[in-house]
Formats: C-alpha cells, structure tokens, sequence
C-alpha cells in the first residue's frame, strides 16, 4: 500500500452502467476463447474431459452409487463455476486498473461482467450434462426448474464471497495467489467425484462447514434424485446467499475509498 486515499472517480453502480456490465461480460466471455481452435466448445470439453478421467479412476471405487457418469458431472459444474468464475471476479479490479484510473467507470462493473461470463459458461456446460441425462434415461420433470433458484443463490454466493477477495486483493496481491493455492484443497474436501456418506460422522461437520456441498447437494436432489430439496436445504442456501452478500458488500464499500491509491 502506498500513498493516501484518492477521491473516487465514478459514482456507484446505477441502471445506466448495465449496458457496460453487458459488454465487460461479453468481452470476458470472448477472450477466455480467444485464438482457440474450438472456442466456445471448450465450455462443453471442460467438464466431459474431466468426467472421463473420473470414469477412469474411480468408476468402480463407488458401486454405491448410481449413475456414476451424472453424479459425477453435477459436481463438477457447480464446482467448476465456482472456481473459474471466483478466479475471474477476484482479479477483476486490479487487472483492470488502467480504465478505473482513467474513467469514470463503477469498479463493480467488471467483477459483475465476470459473474454473467460465469453463468454463460454455466448455462452452455448443462447442455452436454442434459444430454447425459437423457441418455441415462432421465425424464424432463417440473421439478427441475428449482435449478434456477439454485443457481442465483450460488450465484450471489460466489460474487459476494470473491468481491470480497477482490477488495482486498487490491491491497495485497497476496490474496490471489493464496486463493489459488487453496482452490485444490476445496475441491478434495467437496464430494464431487466420491458421496458424502463416505466421510466418517466424526469428520461430517467439516464437510456441512463447507457451503459448497450444500449447493452441490441441492443441485443433486434436483437433477440427479429428481426432487425438491427439503425447506432445511432452501434456509440454507438462501442465508449462505445474503451472508456472503452482505459481508461482500460491506468489506467492498470499506476499502472502494483507497482503490485508486492502491492499484
């Protein structure tokens, strides 16, 4: 940290900076497939490729487990969003510091572009998930709508936890860096490739800890079981959804003042 506080350039996000957002987040969406050969169909590749290497570890360490191929690959969206897009949105601010110096623009503008370029790539992975659901002989229910819900709840999960992360990682590039060392470690503790019910009860409460495992667990009962999930579940993502939200906003709005100093 250097220097004092600069007064703030832009004033706070209104109505009118949506056509930015829009445009951040369909910028982002084109160069994360800049000069690649498949482009877009990587969205589709990512979470098959990483499926078949699944399949062949550990399709046969879970015969508890039905319709090993969708259980899997449930997991793996949701935790793929999760991780791309908290990477994304941690960045977000201060690999876009040159433009917050120069223009009046609202800093929440490009971690917001990074949560839609987010749930683009979401929405594009379900398809090749909605073809291994038919194929395992899964019917289209009403039921599956409650995905939406779901989702915006994860949604808003993840942007208020990395806006978080973003604010602070203007002040010390550290956090990204530390971010990134602890994204493995969060992916072995979330059932993703291996159910829940293999953790010992004396280990369960660090699993219940980790609020990704109750966004994946819901996403499961929908798509995978093809029910609701219980009103218990709903309180849940809904408080994990307002508490990341809240703490996101509030750290955000308590160091926007020294960003410009700091970039």
């Amino acid at each position: 940290m250097s220097g004092p506080a600069l007064p703030i350039a832009s004033t706070r996000l209104t109505r009118a900076n949506w056509p930015v957002v829009r445009a951040v987040a369909w910028r982002n969406v084109r160069l994360r497939y800049k000069s690649s050969l498949l482009g877009f169909v990587w969205t589709l590749l990512n979470p098959l490729l990483f499926l078949l290497i699944f399949l062949l570890i550990f399709s046969e360490a879970f015969p508890q487990v039905p319709n090993y191929p969708v259980f899997a690959l449930s997991g793996l969206i949701f935790w793929s969003f999760f991780s791309t897009t908290s990477a994304h949105i941690m960045g977000a601010l201060v690999e876009n510091s040159a433009v917050l110096r120069s223009l009046a623009v609202p800093p929440m503008v490009f971690p917001l572009g990074q949560l839609l370029a987010g749930l683009f790539n979401l929405g594009m992975s379900f398809l090749p998930f909605a073809v291994i659901l038919h194929f395992f002989g899964r019917v289209p229910h009403l039921t599956d709508l409650l995905v939406i819900p779901i989702v915006l709840c994860y949604a808003a999960f993840i942007m208020g936890l990395s806006v978080a992360l973003a604010a602070l990682n203007v002040y010390f590039r550290d956090i990204g860096i530390l971010w990134n060392a602890l994204l493995p470690a969060f992916f072995y503790i979330t059932p993703i490739a291996y159910p829940a019910d293999l953790i010992p009860d004396r280990l369960r409460w660090i699993v219940e800890l980790n609020p990704l495992y109750h966004f994946i667990a819901a996403f499961r009962t929908v798509l995978v079981d093809g029910s609701a999930p219980q009103v218990g579940t709903w309180w849940i993502l809904v408080g994990l959804a307002v508490v990341a939200t809240v703490f996101g906003s509030s750290l955000y709005k308590v160091l926007r003042p020294g960003f410009i100093a700091n970039y």
